[in-house]
């Protein structure tokens, strides 16, 4: 009955192995969730914060350089969020222009031809290639691993793959 003894401890040892680590990661997301809904409410308070203090600035009851700043630097931030959103609205409401036939478009997307004539297809007349001569003997090396004969210009044996030179 000893083996089945050792079978039966290593089965309980797995379950509680799995137990145990089932509740580690509940307990670790459960963890995990609370801290980031604290970081959420910390991030709001501290919005909410700044934001009375750029009030309070603008209406001239703060007068702390380092807000003076920020705020200035906000202000510049809204004015571009401002215009940026305007220009948004601009592209938004766009439409495209139907041209009527035998117009010429007004804009260079709309000017694309819509087929393409071909020039004829000339055969060009017969070249004969040129004859290719091998390298004389002394623009060649050979492999110190496998004797092959490769090119000098070679930084690799091609046969065998050895670094040459």
């Amino acid at each position: 009955m000893g083996l089945f003894d050792q079978i039966g401890k290593t089965l309980n040892q797995g379950i509680d192995r799995a137990k145990f680590e089932a509740e580690k990661f509940q307990k670790t997301t459960r963890l995990q969730g609370e801290i980031n809904e604290v970081r959420r409410q910390l991030d709001a308070k501290l919005m909410e914060m700044g934001q009375r203090a750029y009030d309070l600035q603008r209406a001239g009851q703060i007068s702390a350089p380092s807000i003076a700043e920020m705020a200035g630097l906000v202000d510049q931030l809204r004015s571009t969020l401002v215009t940026h959103e305007e220009e948004l609205k601009i592209a938004q409401n766009e439409v495209f222009e139907e041209t009527p036939l035998g117009v010429s478009p007004t804009s260079p997307s709309q000017s694309v031809p819509i087929s393409y004539d071909a020039p004829p297809m000339v055969t060009p007349p017969m070249v004969t290639p040129p004859m290719v001569t091998p390298p004389p003997a002394s623009a060649q090396k050979i492999c110190p691993s496998c004797g092959f004969q490769m090119p000098s210009s070679a930084m690799f044996c091609p046969n065998c793959g050895a670094r040459v030179g």
